[in-house]
């Protein structure tokens, strides 16, 4: 029976696919020098941060073309002797592990465009309890660091792991990806500090 439950969940999930299309178009329309200025901004405010520089394993995400890109912060991390994994969808369960990454040119084209370790290096699996710091996507940040993805619910259902919780989350964002309207459900995982552009 449809009631008062389903009705705010129905609402909550509509509001988060407007806010979600319209984010989409503003990454997408930013100009280009602007973003890699940006970028750039918001990876050097996560190499100089303490929870970089005490971490000796990190996990980011590569980056999509209209994201803030991590490209610059996995070379500098693993010229600075970090241990350095990125996401890699399991095709048989599509659930998320940390792969290790020991060179830009180990990555190739995955699933939903995204670049994630070639098929002969996927093998190395790091522990997620030995995972100090995680770099997390996100479409929009809002109160709290609550995390809006894309959807699909891989990166909530990786961060609300058991064996990742004494890692630190940083979620990385330009700051019109910030909004203090984003609604939240209880599935939702929030990060512990979003770096924008403007942070400081």
């Amino acid at each position: 029976m449809y009631n008062i439950m389903d009705q705010q969940e129905d609402t909550i999930r509509k509001r988060k696919e407007e806010i979600r299309k319209e984010i989409i178009r503003r990454l997408r329309d930013q100009d280009p020098s602007l973003r890699e200025q940006r970028s750039r901004r918001i990876q050097e405010e996560l190499l100089s941060s303490g929870e970089f520089r005490v971490s000796r394993t990190v996990m980011t995400y590569v980056s999509l073309p209209t994201e803030v890109d991590t490209y610059y912060f996995i070379e500098e991390a693993l010229k600075r002797g970090k241990r350095v994994a990125v996401p890699y969808i399991e095709p048989q369960d599509q659930t998320i592990t940390a792969s290790e990454l020991t060179e830009i040119e180990g990555l190739e084209k995955g699933p939903f465009g995204i670049y994630q370790p070639k098929e002969g290096l996927a093998g190395r699996r790091i522990p997620l309890e030995e995972i100090d710091l995680i770099v997390v996507p996100a479409i929009a940040y809002g109160k709290g660091n609550m995390r809006l993805g894309r959807g699909k619910g891989y990166f909530d259902r990786f961060l609300a792991r058991e064996d990742l919780s004494p890692a630190k989350t940083i979620g990385l964002a330009f700051h019109f990806q910030v909004i203090s309207t984003l609604p939240s459900a209880p599935h939702d995982r929030p990060v512990l500090r979003v770096i924008t552009d403007q942070s400081r």
